[in-house]
């Protein structure tokens, strides 16, 4: 039984923005996007430039859509080798209600995060096994947490450190100073991609056994104690939503839904589909393209705008249209949850 619809829980004056600020980074893992750590595209260097235009695109959103919260997600690359991360956001959260996560491979030193870590709103450490150090990890998690920061290590099961990364999931959750959230993460690889290296592009999931899959069944593997969550219990109301959607099936039952609840039930080919991709939440890449994350145009448009353009004020007018999906297989996260239903 599959879904013909799909709603997502968000609030209707929240939007979910996705920025890769460059796409420079210290690891090469084999699974990494493609085009994600060849370092052809550097960090904004022209500040003031990429903060007007954020702050326009951000009241385009706000003016025409209501959207007066926006959670804005900064990967990569890696984002902290952008030297002038920490004063981008300041300034942005000062002109607009942002609520801002990022997602890094936790590989700066512990004096950065000690001293940029109280403008970061929610932090997700992705943890490499093959590259990452255990013990620098488990200090910045720890570190972040005590900064009253929501703080998630992702460890993400690379099939062929399977052993390492399970009983690296145990060690952290014996040697760490505090209880924040561990969640795992299925390896996908990218199987085929054109000459870009971006347009058009499939993922396939690494093989796994049974006894594997059972264990990545459910992602989390650690939660913090029940103080934190009441102490923190408006951040799920307001900017976190432990299931990010509802799902129609087929025979009328209404199911809550995550991401993995899509991916691993092989229910996310939603090609044909109509999707709030765009309207929802939006995708920029790391040369300043403002797509989806498959390089689906956006607005009902047959072009593209570059979030990195010196004439990006004066054109980001558009009308917000939905979209009608073109890809086969939605690997994207955050995009399997957006809104969108089957056309018939």
């Amino acid at each position: 039984m599959k879904p013909i619809k799909i709603v997502s829980t968000q609030d209707s004056d929240y939007l979910e923005v996705r920025w890769n600020p460059n796409n420079v980074c210290n690891f090469s893992c084999r699974y990494c996007f493609p085009g994600s750590n060849e370092g052809d595209h550097k960090s904004p260097k022209d500040l003031d430039l990429i903060i007007n235009n954020f702050n326009h695109f951000l009241k385009q959103y706000r003016e025409k859509l209501g959207k007066t919260k926006v959670h804005l997600k900064i990967a990569g690359g890696e984002p902290t080798l952008w030297k002038d991360l920490a004063v981008f956001i300041d300034r942005i959260k000062q002109q607009n209600d942002v609520y801002i996560t990022l997602i890094s491979n936790g590989s700066r030193t512990l004096r950065w995060w000690k001293q940029y870590g109280h403008l970061i709103d929610n932090v997700t450490l992705s943890y490499h096994v093959a590259q990452a150090n255990l013990e620098h990890h488990i200090e910045v998690a720890d570190t972040m947490f005590e900064l009253g920061k929501k703080t998630t290590v992702m460890v993400l099961m690379d099939p062929d450190h399977w052993d390492k990364a399970v009983s690296d999931i145990e060690y952290m959750k014996c040697h760490s100073r505090h209880k924040w959230f561990i969640q795992t993460a299925e390896v996908i690889e990218p199987d085929h991609m054109s000459l870009n290296k971006i347009k058009i592009i499939t993922g396939q999931e690494r093989r796994y056994d049974q006894e594997q899959k059972g264990y990545m069944k459910w992602g989390l593997k650690r939660l913090p104690g029940l103080v934190w969550f009441i102490k923190n219990w408006k951040i799920f109301v307001n900017n976190i939503k432990i299931w990010e959607s509802k799902a129609t099936l087929e025979d009328g039952k209404t199911i809550n839904a995550r991401p993995q609840t899509y991916i691993n039930n092989n229910w996310n080919n939603f090609k044909g589909w109509q999707c709030n991709l765009g309207i929802e939440g939006v995708y920029i890449h790391w040369d300043g393209t403002i797509i989806g994350s498959c390089w689906q145009k956006l607005y009902g448009l047959d072009y593209s705008f570059n979030i990195l353009s010196e004439d990006f004020v004066e054109k980001f007018d558009p009308e917000f249209k939905p979209v009608i999906c073109g890809i086969n297989n939605c690997f994207c996260q955050p995009e399997t949850h957006i809104s969108k239903f089957k056309l018939s």
